[in-house]
């Protein structure tokens, strides 16, 4: 048997990152979710996103009963490095790997279903295409930074004038 887990939201201005893990031949899955605060103010500065995501991938293996002779495909991205790590020490069959498809798209169709519990209803999937309508949204009400990942440097330097929270 074969698991894999994916992230989807990592780099996304808004919301906070979902994990998934999927055992790929009966479909069963596990998600979790890493909420945005741990994306703002010192849990950012502190990383603490990182041990939340290493908690939820081993919480996902508990409740999938994953045994240490499957091969656990995890994602090769930042947010999963810790959990990468954490998994292997504990004598997982870890394989860094480029997740695709249906793993793929139950993070990201979840993650696009975490946004809309907000109230933003998205026309684009494609992460790279979506950050401009992420913005907008924002922009419409200052209350709205509060989904915001503000500890990107980014976030702090640019995109919050854009924004036109510079004097809020």
């Amino acid at each position: 048997m074969t698991v894999e887990v994916d992230d989807a939201g990592w780099g996304d201005l808004v919301g906070g990152c979902v994990i998934v893990a999927r055992r790929v031949e009966t479909g069963e899955h596990y998600v979790g979710e890493i909420p945005v605060e741990f994306f703002q103010g010192e849990l950012f500065r502190r990383k603490k996103y990182l041990d939340e995501a290493a908690k939820i991938v081993e919480d996902a293996m508990r409740s999938l009963g994953v045994n240490h002779e499957e091969e656990v495909r995890i994602c090769t991205g930042y947010v999963l490095s810790k959990a990468r790590k954490r998994l292997s020490e504990k004598g997982y069959n870890v394989k860094p790997t480029k997740i695709t498809g249906e793993t793929q798209r139950l993070a990201e169709q979840t993650f696009l279903k975490s946004l809309r519990k907000l109230g933003l209803i998205l026309d684009e999937e494609n992460p790279k295409r979506r950050f401009r309508s992420l913005l907008d949204w924002v922009s419409e009400d200052p209350a709205r930074e509060k989904y915001v990942k503000t500890g990107w440097r980014s976030w702090r330097n640019k995109w919050r004038a854009v924004a036109g929270f510079e004097h809020v």
